[in-house]
């Protein structure tokens, strides 16, 4: 990130709450520091800090010119936006800003600041920076999850887990949205984390939690938003079919989904869930496809990128005849290239089919 840093816009660091953003903000300041560069933090929910925009101009302006400048939780101060972009439209300071990501929408603060913000994505750690944290198995990463205070202290987990998604759903949704009666909200957030990749009906979903479906669908993207669940819609249809279909539902740590959802031993939809963060957090854009019987859990494609279709199967050796349907209807209709992805080995694929564990692809070998 530093050479984003230097640049003549402010670095926002988006991300769930409690994924690290503040840590990676102090640590840059620290290399930052090491460069010879002034650098100064300010903690805007902290007591004494700045209580406006005035002040925390005032306060900004006391630091030497081409300072580094941490802004944590901004979003507590109206009218912040207009002092980051003086500062950086000026060429005054370098700027860092991280906070409650559902008040600092990546494009929400693009368009605010003008086009002089580089959104950066901060989500739990990754398998393979968890085995190197400590963490011993993949069964065990999903059980724990990405959280960092979660990986290094894995007895905790499942405690920690439940203080975040009640801090997700109050402050960084129901707050967001001025939500005065919660319990539907609370109660959605657990459905959705308690059925990963499960295809759920707005209509019959909204009926049961007593709120109409524009209000389910509002709280869905809140939740997505905060970075607690990630939906994804079908493959290639038009704009209003793809506003009103019913979308698949991930959470964005599937520790946090365990500890606080209704019991689910579904590993395969566990392990699904697993492959669309770590797609995600590869950089693709995620639909699914689903003709009839036949699925094809993810059509993944970066920006400019061939289309990946991949089928996540939760077994080894010879691959059932709907697996790989499934995933030759998902290379047919987005014309892509195919991956199966297994728990074990597989064998016995046709040619067009090429395959990896899903271990070996999670940690990149």
């Amino acid at each position: 990130l530093m050479p984003h840093v230097r640049q003549k816009a402010a670095v926002v660091l988006i991300g769930p709450s409690r994924a690290g953003k503040t840590t990676l903000a102090k640590r840059l300041m620290q290399i930052a520091q090491g460069l010879g560069k002034q650098a100064s933090y300010f903690d805007l929910e902290a007591l004494g800090a700045p209580n406006s925009a005035q002040a925390l101009e005032l306060e900004i302006e006391k630091t030497p010119p081409k300072s580094l400048i941490v802004l944590d939780e901004a979003q507590i101060l109206d009218g912040w936006i207009k002092v980051v972009r003086g500062q950086v439209e000026e060429g005054k300071r370098n700027i860092i800003v991280s906070g409650s990501s559902a008040s600092l929408l990546s494009a929400e603060v693009a368009t605010s600041l003008g086009g002089r913000a580089i959104p950066e994505t901060i989500l739990p750690i990754s398998y393979s920076d968890a085995r190197a944290w400590g963490l011993k198995t993949l069964a065990q990463y999903m059980e724990v999850g990405g959280y960092p205070e979660c990986v290094m202290h894995p007895d905790g987990a499942a405690r920690l887990h439940k203080t975040y998604l009640e801090l997700t759903v109050l402050r960084d949704v129901a707050a967001r949205k001025n939500i005065r009666e919660t319990k539907p909200l609370s109660d959605l957030a657990l459905i959705l984390l308690s059925e990963p990749g499960k295809r759920i009906s707005a209509k019959k979903t909204s009926a049961m939690l007593g709120i109409t479906q524009p209000t389910f669908r509002s709280y869905a993207q809140g939740l997505n938003d905060a970075y607690l669940i990630l939906s994804v819609l079908p493959y290639a249809r038009s704009p209003r079919e793809r506003i009103i279909a019913d979308a698949k539902h991930y959470a964005y740590d599937t520790g946090l989904a365990k500890s606080v959802s209704v019991p689910n031993e579904n590993f395969g939809r566990r392990l699904e869930n697993i492959v669309a963060l770590e797609l995600v957090r590869r950089g693709y854009g995620i639909s699914y496809h689903l003709d009839g019987d036949m699925e094809c859990d993810f059509i993944a494609q970066k920006i400019g990128g061939t289309p990946l279709a991949i089928q996540v199967w939760m077994g080894e050796g010879k691959p059932p005849e709907r697996e790989l349907e499934g995933l030759k209807a998902g290379m047919r209709v987005a014309h892509a290239e195919g991956l199966l992805l297994s728990l074990g080995r597989a064998e016995g694929l046709p040619a067009w089919a090429k395959s990896d564990t899903i271990e070996k692809w999670l940690l990149g070998a």
